[in-house]
């Protein structure tokens, strides 16, 4: 499972100030958090997170902004930010507006397992195969 997600500024190619620092920190926290939830839809999409922190690294609410039209993964996006917390508490050069942030989290398509179309000219072979390897399946 790939979970995407974008960062919190856009443009950061080298992380050089305390707050770009503590940005790309945030967002590698989220991510290490993140997951695809088994009972969503194979479709994927994108959720569109708003969270609030304060000046320890406490998430104070975060929202849902826009919806990825699947109610599983909508909550998976929530949930993530539930877990990440409590965030690294934000440098001095941080002010008050930037402790809102918005993020988006990209659930990619899942990939149609078990399908197994046009694998080339030994397909007969490998089919035989995978039933002799997988029993019952």
């Amino acid at each position: 499972m790939a979970l995407a997600v974008a960062s919190l500024v856009p443009g950061l190619a080298a992380a050089d100030s305390t707050k770009d620092i503590w940005i790309k920190r945030l967002g590698v926290r989220l991510k290490a958090q993140g997951g695809y939830p088994a009972q969503a839809a194979s479709q994927g999409g994108t959720a569109k997170v708003v969270f609030v922190i304060d000046r320890s690294g406490h998430l104070i609410s975060a929202a849902l902004t826009e919806s990825t039209g699947d109610p599983a993964l909508d909550k998976a996006a929530l949930a993530m930010v539930e877990r990440a917390q409590p965030f690294s508490p934000p440098p001095p050069d941080v002010g008050d507006e930037d402790l809102i942030l918005r993020l988006p989290v990209v659930f990619p398509p899942r990939p149609a397992w078990g399908i197994i179309e046009d694998i080339g000219p030994d397909e007969a072979a490998l089919k035989t195969r995978l039933k002799g390897v997988c029993r019952g399946c």
